[in-house]
């Protein structure tokens, strides 16, 4: 994958995955905000639509499944300017958040079904299943993108601030998919990695390195 390449995704797929989240019918307020938890959301969830859900949280599933290519592939990149075992931890710690990732938009888009077919224990346990496979992935990515971030800034490859943006998003990361996943505190690392993502995109379409 040519850099330009790695960099339109960057700049472009994050965007595209947030959307896709707003919109995909889930309630504005994860179960963790909620009076009454995960029963309350699974309960809310009951009258939404489940198929509106589904497609989305595929369409999320495809997104970040691109733009975990693009991050590989960037990490490539690093590999091919002089060996950095940052670099090479990164690319096995994100491949194995996103399988995390995957895991949390089946379970969630399982519970939204459930939840419509009036059986709410059940989308219960499929939602805490999402969360939990999501955290733990998350932690996993967000590692994986601190230690690519200081790989990055080994290489030179792009601009120091950027660099250094990557590591503050593992940091954020790493806390938030441990401590408050199903908080709305969350949002911090989701704007943070999408900020950074599409800034180092943007970088590497100008300068093609």
């Amino acid at each position: 994958m040519n850099t330009k390449t790695i960099g339109w995704i960057l700049a472009v797929f994050p965007i595209i995955g947030m959307i896709t989240w707003f919109v995909s019918g889930l309630p504005t307020d994860p179960a963790g905000d909620i009076a009454g938890g995960y029963g309350a959301y699974a309960t809310e969830l009951a009258a939404l639509n489940s198929d509106s859900i589904h497609v989305f949280m595929g369409i999320a599933t495809l997104i970040f499944g691109i733009l975990t290519v693009a991050l590989i592939g960037l990490r490539a990149k690093v590999l091919a300017s002089g060996s950095s075992n940052y670099a090479y931890m990164s690319g096995m710690l994100i491949i194995v958040g996103f399988a995390g990732t995957v895991i949390e938009h089946g379970a969630i888009s399982a519970g939204a079904s459930l939840a419509g077919e009036g059986l709410i224990s059940e989308s219960v346990s499929m939602l805490t299943l999402g969360t939990t496979a999501g955290g733990f992935g998350t932690t996993l990515l967000a590692l994986g993108l601190g230690l690519l971030g200081y790989s990055l800034y080994q290489t030179k490859m792009i601009h120091v601030i950027t660099s250094y943006s990557f590591i503050l998003v593992g940091v954020i990361g790493v806390l938030g998919g441990i401590l408050f996943f199903d908080s709305g505190l969350i949002i911090a690392y989701y704007a943070s990695y999408t900020f950074t993502a599409v800034a180092a995109g943007i970088e590497l379409i100008r300068t093609g390195k």
